[in-house]
């Protein structure tokens, strides 16, 4: 209780006693995760957040940061209601596998024999292609005529994507794709005999407790529902109001209690079998042998050798990420009000290292150098890049390009603001494609940063990306 409070109280007093419980509450909440999430609220400018922490399946942490809506100055509670965009996609998969179980979809059955009048492309197309990105078909995400006011049926959705050949072979490689994840929604209506969303209630959300999720529609009121902002470098914006049909591919609302439940659910053998789930969690085998780090609507990675299973999602006004670390036991979720690509991810990655320090960008050993002139133009790079005057001696024109549009212009600021780089550290050397891609940890003082940098022929920088921070 604040002590503004205390003093509007009948006794008036403040005992060492009532003080020292005081104390003690406000050491309780001001923990690491407390002053960590505050901190990049402030510096990335999210009005509110939501954040929960499972160990062993036991929630040890669960709380409500800053506003959901500016406008009414409403705090953040556990009974928020975001958007959670692509998160919504594991939720689709679980879907589909209820249907395995029930015998009425099959993996590798083509989608022709679920979905009416699918072009002819699309022949070889399976189920599972739709599940792991790995069909081809173009995602409409960057396409014009998928908005949300027009609620496309499966005809007209299959009608306005046919003319846009396949992107490659089924099964050759990946490629993120809504529009597959959109067809599986209509794959389930089809087997299911019901509308997706009422399918998604039926059979997940009331069964699993998850009684305040839903169908994000604007056109629903939804008690406690977060409003969705951007910032404009120097103010908040609302939203965009011209939203893309999501549908199976991201149109999920929830909370971060009810995003606890899913999790719990995952982790039981009651919601699906343990087949079901492995199904899920492995990563789908490409034509040539390969393995891509997908599963059915999660990524599966790792961080320095420490397996990821999760996924990240996005929406206009909203960011979250779904995070399991199965050889530790360890869940972080994460929900925002803000739009700005990647920070429900980059947050929920954190958090995780304060419960596995393994983790952290601490523990990566130095290599050895074997070019430390080649090192010291990295930095010089890095350097001007994040002056916002790239250096064209050293970095090819297309990274320049990619590294002074708005928006690189901005993070480039932001990163600046934390400290020149003391310290660059190569501590990683990959092959990748044919090319040498290193990793530098850079040390700017109270933040480290990992940079992921390519060469082109000529041995000017083609690629210099932030893979990491904390």
């Amino acid at each position: 209780m604040p002590l503004i409070e205390l003093k509007t109280m009948k006794q008036n007093i403040l005992t060492p006693a009532v003080l020292l419980l005081v104390l003690l509450a406000s050491t309780a909440r001001a923990d690491r995760v407390d002053d960590y999430v505050r901190a990049i609220m402030a510096e990335r400018h999210i009005p509110g957040a939501a954040v929960a922490v499972m160990q062993n399946n036991k929630v040890v942490k669960m709380q409500g940061y800053g506003l959901a809506s500016l406008e009414h100055n409403v705090p953040v509670t556990n009974d928020t209601v975001f958007e959670i965009g692509s998160v919504s996609k594991q939720m689709t998969a679980a879907a589909i596998m209820l249907l395995v179980e029930d015998g009425k979809v099959a993996l590798d059955e083509k989608i022709s024999a679920y979905l009416p009048d699918t072009p002819e492309s699309w022949r070889d197309v399976t189920v599972r292609h739709l599940l792991t990105h790995s069909s081809g078909i173009k995602s409409y995400s960057s396409l014009d005529g998928f908005a949300l006011l027009r609620r496309l049926k499966v005809a007209d959705f299959i009608q306005q994507l046919s003319p846009h050949p396949l992107e490659f072979t089924p099964g050759e490689r990946s490629s993120y794709s809504n529009s597959g994840f959109n067809l599986l929604a209509f794959i389930i209506e089809s087997r299911s005999g019901k509308p997706y969303m009422e399918f998604m209630r039926e059979r997940i959300f009331r069964p699993l407790g998850m009684t305040k999720t839903g169908d994000r529609d604007p056109e629903y009121i939804i008690a406690n529902r977060a409003s969705g902002y951007e910032w404009r470098g120097t103010r908040y914006a609302g939203r965009n109001w011209d939203l893309t049909d999501l549908m199976g591919a991201g149109s999920i609302v929830s909370t971060i209690g009810d995003m606890v439940k899913w999790n719990t659910g995952l982790s039981s053998d009651t919601f699906l079998k343990p087949t079901s789930k492995a199904e899920l969690w492995k990563q789908f085998t490409f034509n040539d042998g390969k393995q891509s780090t997908y599963g059915f609507g999660w990524r599966i990675s790792e961080i320095r050798t420490h397996k990821l299973t999760g996924h990240t999602g996005q929406t206009a006004g909203f960011t979250a990420a779904n995070y399991r670390y199965p050889d530790h036991g360890l869940a972080v979720i994460v929900l925002t009000n803000t739009g700005e690509t990647g920070n429900g991810g980059i947050i929920a990655g954190r958090i995780a290292k304060f419960y596995v320090p393994a983790m952290s960008l601490t523990a990566m050993k130095p290599i050895r150098d074997a070019d430390p002139l080649r090192s010291q133009s990295v930095l010089k790079a890095l350097i001007a890049r994040l002056a916002n005057s790239p250096d064209a001696t050293l970095m090819t024109p297309q990274l320049i390009e990619a590294v002074s549009t708005t928006r690189a212009k901005t993070i480039n600021q932001r990163i600046a603001a934390s400290g020149p780089a003391k310290i660059l550290t190569l501590v990683g050397e990959e092959m990748v494609d044919g090319k040498t891609t290193l990793l530098y940890r850079a040390d700017a003082g109270k933040r480290l940063f990992l940079w992921r940098i390519a060469f082109d022929g000529s041995g000017r920088i083609s690629q210099m990306m932030l893979e990491e921070e904390e």
